[in-house]
């Protein structure tokens, strides 16, 4: 596991627009500062006082160490929070510190099927698993995707498309029904044969793992990841 920094700074380089509501914030990577894919980080102002609401933000690392740079992407609504008010400000060359790196959604044991399923910004941390796979030409068994967007708006669309690897399969999806009826052929073909990652909001992956537990898949086959906040 990679070493817990904390108060480490980083400089704004790039903001981008991935969807409607989705913004991308690429930093630098400060050259001691690693993670492993998967994780996420504590993220502040160094400059900026937040007077309503947390003054931080847990976002995932959408990235990989070789790609020398440190993305986060959330979703900002049209009427946000003061913090994200404030993130939307940052310019270039304006600084942050992140406390990191965290978390156990990890990626593991890629000689079994695996499952992932991801909605809305939930494709975060598995944009960092796309890019290791793509990056390093790894091989997965059989690692299946399942993007799910209501409003079909896919954020890394283009990048995750033109991702080509064998082993690997990545499906969009803009039905809540279609999301869960591929969810419920997987589960009862592979059940415990597979492991199964879930990345999205608490109500999600809630639905989501009581779903696959009643087809027979034991917990410690599922492993999540809750992406809380979606409304500020």
């Amino acid at each position: 596991m990679t070493e817990l920094k904390k108060g480490v700074k980083i400089t704004l380089k790039e903001k981008i627009k991935e969807t409607s509501d989705v913004y991308s914030f690429i930093f630098d990577k400060p050259e001691d500062f690693k993670w492993t894919p998967g994780q996420h980080g504590v993220f502040k102002f160094t400059d900026k006082e937040v007077k309503e609401g947390k003054d931080f933000r847990i976002y995932s690392f959408a990235c990989i160490n070789k790609e020398k740079k440190l993305i986060s992407s959330t979703r900002i609504v049209e009427e946000p929070s003061e913090f994200k008010k404030k993130l939307l400000e940052l310019e270039p060359g304006d600084h942050m510190t992140v406390d990191g790196p965290m978390g156990k959604f990890l990626l593991k044991d890629l000689d079994r099927p695996i499952l992932i399923m991801a909605g809305g910004i939930g494709i975060t941390p598995v944009r960092s698993f796309v890019k290791n796979i793509d990056t390093n030409d790894i091989k997965p068994k059989k690692l299946k995707i399942l993007y799910s967007d209501d409003r079909g708006e896919f954020a890394y669309e283009e990048y995750l498309k033109s991702v080509d690897k064998e082993g690997l399969d990545i499906v969009f999806i803009s039905d809540r029904d279609v999301f869960s009826e591929k969810i419920d052929k997987y589960a009862k073909d592979y059940k415990n044969e597979s492991l199964y990652y879930i990345s999205g909001t608490p109500g999600m992956v809630n639905f989501i793992t009581e779903k696959l537990t009643s087809f027979g898949v034991e917990e410690k086959n599922i492993v999540t990841d809750e992406f809380r906040g979606y409304t500020d």
